[in-house]
C-alpha cells in the first residue's frame, strides 16, 4: 500500500478535523499526495515532544518549527505513534533519514520504505456548515508498507 503523510495546521473550528490531543498542528496519512476540503475531518495526529509508549502524535527530529507551509525542517527522523496497532492505524513508528528514510516498527523491523517529498503545498479553506476550516501545510513523506491504513 502507497501512504503518503503531510504535515498539517488547521485551524480549529466547530466541525473542524478530528484532533487526537486537541493540538491543531501534526499529520494526516492521505493515500495520495494531496489533500483536499474532503479531508477537512480526517483525524489529525498532533505534534508531540514524546510519542512513546501509549502517547499519541508525531515527534520530529531535530524539532525545528519552521514557517508555513513546512512546520518543521528538516526531517532527519520522524516518530509516529497512532495507537494500538489494528483498525486501520499503522500503530508506533519511526522514519529514518540515515537509513535511507526506511520505517521501522518499536521491535526495530523494517515495515516499510519511505521517500521525502516537501514538493506539494497547501492553503485550502473549506466551507462546513457556514464555518471555515482552514487547512495548510505541506507533503513529508511517500511510503511504500504492507501496514494497513485506514484513511478517514
Amino acid at each position: 500500500m502507497k501512504v503518503s503523510i503531510l504535515a498539517l495546521a488547521t485551524a480549529v473550528t466547530p466541525g473542524a478535523p478530528h484532533v487526537i490531543g486537541g493540538n491543531s498542528e501534526g499529520a494526516i496519512f492521505t493515500r495520495f499526495q494531496e489533500i483536499t476540503c474532503d479531508q477537512k475531518h480526517s483525524t489529525i495526529y498532533p505534534n508531540t515532544d514524546d510519542a512513546s509508549g501509549i502517547k499519541l502524535g508525531l515527534r520530529t527530529v531535530p524539532g525545528n518549527i519552521v514557517d508555513p507551509p513546512f512546520y518543521r525542517n528538516p526531517l532527519d527522523i520522524v516518530e509516529f505513534n497512532t495507537g494500538k496497532i489494528g483498525d486501520g492505524r499503522p500503530g508506533h513508528q519511526t522514519i529514518y533519514k540515515d537509513r535511507g528514510y526506511a520505517m521501522f516498527n518499536v521491535e526495530g523491523q523494517k515495515t516499510g520504505q519511505c521517500y521525502l517529498d516537501r514538493s506539494f503545498t497547501f492553503n485550502l479553506n473549506c466551507p462546513d456548515d457556514g464555518q471555515t476550516i482552514v487547512l495548510e501545510g505541506s507533503s513529508m513523506f511517500r511510503c511504500e508498507t504492507n501496514l494497513k491504513v485506514v484513511f478517514d
